[in-house]
This record gives C-alpha cells, sequence and structure tokens, in this order.
C-alpha cells in the first residue's frame, strides 16, 4: 500500500513538472493541487462506504462523492490557456495542460485513501445453524 501512495506521489509530480517548460508552475500548481484534493476526497468516501452498513450513511457518502465531480466536469479552478507561455515551435494542444492536469491529479488523488480507509475484507459469513422456524401444521 506504501507503494500505491509513493506511485501516486510520482505521478503528481510528474504531471506538474510539465508545467516547467510551460511557465505556469504557481497556476499548475493551484490547479493540480486542488485537483488531488478533490480526487482524495472521492477516494475517501468511497472508502467510508465500504465501511458501513447504513443506507442512509451510504447514499449520503455517495452523494459526497458525486459532489466531487463538479469541479472537474466545470473546470474549476479555472486555468485560462494564456497563461501558459510554450516554447517557440510548441503543438497547440499544450494550451490544454490545465485540463489535462486537472483530470489526471484529479484520478491520481482516488487511490490512495481508498486503499488505506476501505474495508477490503468479506463480509461476516451467517451463524452455521441458523435458527429453524417451527414447522406448520
Amino acid at each position: 500500500m506504501r507503494g500505491l501512495g509513493w506511485a501516486c506521489a510520482l505521478v503528481a509530480v510528474g504531471f506538474l513538472a510539465l508545467s516547467l517548460p510551460l511557465h505556469c508552475m504557481g497556476r499548475a500548481a493551484e490547479i493540480g493541487g486542488f485537483s488531488l484534493l478533490d480526487g482524495a476526497a472521492l477516494g475517501a468516501c468511497l472508502a467510508l462506504i465500504t465501511r458501513t452498513r447504513r443506507p442512509t450513511a451510504i447514499y449520503l457518502l455517495l452523494a459526497a462523492a458525486l459532489l466531487t465531480l463538479w469541479p472537474v466536469c466545470v473546470a474549476w479552478p479555472p486555468g485560462n490557456p494564456e497563461e501558459i507561455h510554450p516554447w517557440r515551435g510548441a503543438p497547440d494542444i499544450v494550451t490544454n495542460y490545465f485540463d489535462a492536469l486537472r483530470v489526471c491529479l484529479f484520478l491520481a488523488g482516488i487511490p490512495t485513501p481508498f486503499a488505506r480507509l476501505g474495508h477490503h475484507a468479506p463480509d461476516p459469513l451467517p451463524p452455521e445453524n441458523p435458527p429453524v422456524p417451527p414447522p406448520d401444521g
């Protein structure tokens, strides 16, 4: 599990490192950091769902998990493509860096809290000798 956390951190650092040649490190850190925390919130909500059997709590946690998708869908915090200053001759696709960063770091934030907080054991087995109802007669 420790390796999973390091792998997700390495993905996050790798995607943030791409902002160095694009000269937008501050804005990328803001967008990426929020997206990473947002993904971690989703992972924590999903993990807490595995720990409860109360339907109300499950539905509330599912609603909270769905709310974490909202910033990714509406591209918040916003990233203006004019804040990216690519090198000369760079392909036009680099102007989509903030959108790719947002989604990738959101996905990188999910696994670690889910692996740490989730209940990954099977449900307990029912008793071997269940009570036998009286015969109808």
